[in-house]
């Protein structure tokens, strides 16, 4: 069972770190943002979408509000979320609420039975989870989070997920710390390869995966929603959310003029979905359907 309290504790004490990582890391966020955005024009902007940032932390989708949409923040870090209202005042939008939450704990229901709450089925048009897989260290964890989103979309409402890779460790110890991998295999290496629990930190908690395991869980929620609810969840799309460019290769695009650094990841987003280059990245986006 993940210790969520070490994860609250370090983005409390991190907060404005965690908001500049997307700067210094900006390939991510502008790859992520896009298929956000695809996601978006999907569902069809002839009216304002009701759109659940689940684990949202500092709020850096809540751009989606400048452009009409009703926002929902919930975050399991207070100090990430107080970052989230200035932004939010900042861009001169606001977001429908701001609840500090612990992803596990969401319980969904109707409104009729909650109307306080903004866990409610079937409410929102697009969700996004892109904190919560970093640290659910369990599978039944993250299998709950992610049938709650499901079961708070719409019939054909869209969810996004991110994901670490495991790759994303290896390459970064590979070049700052390459002799700990024999060293530390067998105490260990040999079962965080199997597991993808990055549990060495003890200040925090991650959770590490790859392609083929996204696709697993995907087809497990997908099949738990079919037998409780009769819906379903269809994983639609992977990208990697750095391209060809993991493992810091992306750094110096930050310092390029405009123009040139979108045409950079105008080229990156063009091959983002590329099977063959999913593991080059230290990030994935999944894209899943609810049916």
């Amino acid at each position: 069972m993940t210790d969520t309290q070490i994860v609250a504790d370090w983005y409390n004490r991190n907060a404005a770190l965690e908001h500049d990582r997307l700067n210094n890391c900006r390939l991510e966020f502008s790859i992520s943002l896009k298929a956000i955005h695809q996601c978006v024009e999907l569902l069809g902007e002839q009216r304002p979408l009701r759109i659940l940032d689940v684990g949202g932390g500092t709020g850096r989708y809540v751009e989606l509000a400048r452009r009409g949409h009703s926002v929902t923040l919930t975050d399991i870090s207070e100090s990430e979320l107080n970052l989230a209202k200035s932004l939010a005042t900042e861009f001169g939008v606001t977001l429908e609420a701001i609840v500090t939450a612990d992803a596990r704990s969401i319980q969904v229901g109707s409104k009729e039975d909650n109307p306080q709450s903004i866990f409610i089925t079937s409410a929102y048009d697009l969700i996004l989870c892109q904190g919560p897989m970093y640290h659910l260290l369990e599978e039944s964890e993250r299998l709950h989070v992610l049938c709650a989103c499901a079961s708070m979309l719409r019939p054909g409402g869209i969810l996004a997920v991110a994901f670490v890779t495991r790759y994303a460790h290896l390459r970064d110890i590979a070049q700052r710390e390459p002799a700990r991998l024999a060293e530390e295999f067998d105490s260990f290496y040999r079962e965080y390869l199997s597991s993808g629990k990055y549990t060495r930190n003890p200040t925090m908690t991650s959770h590490h995966t790859s392609a083929e395991g996204i696709r697993g869980l995907f087809r497990k929620v997908d099949g738990q929603l079919r037998t409780r609810e009769n819906v379903g969840l269809a994983l639609t799309r992977i990208l990697a959310c750095e391209g060809f460019l993991g493992g810091g290769l992306a750094g110096r695009l930050g310092d390029l003029s405009p123009g040139s650094y979108e045409r950079w990841v105008d080229v990156v987003m063009q091959f983002a979905e590329d099977e063959g280059l999913l593991g080059n990245a230290d990030h994935l986006l999944a894209i899943a359907e609810r049916k």
